[in-house]
């Protein structure tokens, strides 16, 4: 004879069930990963927060007035802006509006409009502002940092004190803008950008390649996209294939291109086939002549030339500016 449950085991089913599905749920939910606190009110997930409240991964957080202090539980310090609106992860935030700061190790990544920003080495404190208007700046405060656009490859190296201003379409379609001094070393033509000081190795060809070899010492604004190989120049740290040379002022390089064992101008062969060549060209370090220009002046005197016909078989200019 099979006899029914009891009431009192019906009453045991429920429980473990329920304790069962609340298992669940609690398994669901997203962690947490620290706080957020600010003197006035602020948004979570669209509902509206006073004080200080708990942050979860993959919160969205949107402030109002007041600007917001993030203290996740890995030590990263981060801070968002008035008017600003940022998703918040363990690892990474997603700054979508205003103003968004971090200060933490290189595991920590703060990506705005396509780009990506994280320490280069050891920790960094840097500030990321999106403009209306659709522009990127990046300053770091402290520490080195260092962007780079969705697909990885390496924008800029931002380093303390310093800011840098991006185009919109730099996250996404790796162009580059670099303004500064137009140098030769080592058979390729580089740029140390006014801003960063960073050094950029520039690519042009044909009429571009003739662009940069005849700018060459002077201050240029260079524009193009980014190439994906690493830089030939030893002190580069990115490559640039350069769409657009404009000249911003004539000579002024001289003092630059000593500090980093430059010339001043390109060899005339460069200027004449409008490329950047494979071969390494020999450097005076300060952009004066060449081993190959003094031994054509040298050679044109004994032969009884004149000076004049002396400079004409030497064909290279010479610069005073400073």
């Amino acid at each position: 004879m099979i006899s029914k449950p009891s009431n009192f085991s019906k009453l045991l089913v429920i429980p473990i069930a329920g304790l069962s599905m609340i298992a669940s749920v609690l398994a669901a939910a997203p962690a947490a990963i620290g706080i957020i606190t600010a003197s006035g009110h602020f948004l979570i997930e669209r509902s509206q927060v006073w004080g200080n409240s708990t942050l979860f991964d993959g919160a969205r957080i949107e402030t109002s007035s007041a600007s917001s202090d993030l203290a996740l539980r890995n030590g990263v310090r981060l801070q968002l802006g008035a008017s600003s609106r940022a998703q918040v992860w363990e690892n990474r935030l997603a700054l979508e509006r205003g103003i968004g700061q971090a200060a933490g190790p290189a595991s920590f990544e703060l990506d705005a409009a396509g780009l990506k920003i994280r320490a280069a080495n050891g920790t960094a404190r840097f500030r990321v502002a999106l403009a209306d208007q659709g522009g990127i700046q990046v300053v770091a405060l402290s520490g080195e940092a260092r962007v780079t656009n969705a697909a990885g490859l390496l924008l800029a190296s931002v380093p303390a004190g310093r800011s840098m201003s991006f185009s919109p379409q730099a996250g996404s379609g790796g162009q580059a803008t670099r303004t500064g001094c137009l140098l030769y070393k080592e058979g390729h033509f580089i740029i140390q950008d006014d801003e960063t000081q960073e050094i950029a190795e520039l690519n042009g060809r044909d009429q571009v390649g003739r662009d940069l070899a005849s700018n060459t010492g002077s201050r240029v604004e260079a524009v193009g996209t980014l190439g994906a190989t690493k830089p030939a120049v030893s002190i580069a740290t990115t490559l640039i294939n350069v769409s657009k040379v404009t000249q911003r002022s004539q000579g002024g390089c001289l003092s630059t291109a000593a500090a980093l064992n430059a010339q001043t101008e390109a060899p005339s062969a460069t200027a004449a086939a409008g490329n950047t060549p494979a071969v390494t060209q020999p450097s005076t370090g300060g952009g004066g002549l060449s081993t190959g220009a003094k031994v054509g002046i040298i050679a044109a005197i004994g032969a009884g030339a004149g000076i004049g016909a002396a400079l004409a078989l030497a064909g290279h200019k010479s610069s005073t500016s400073q």
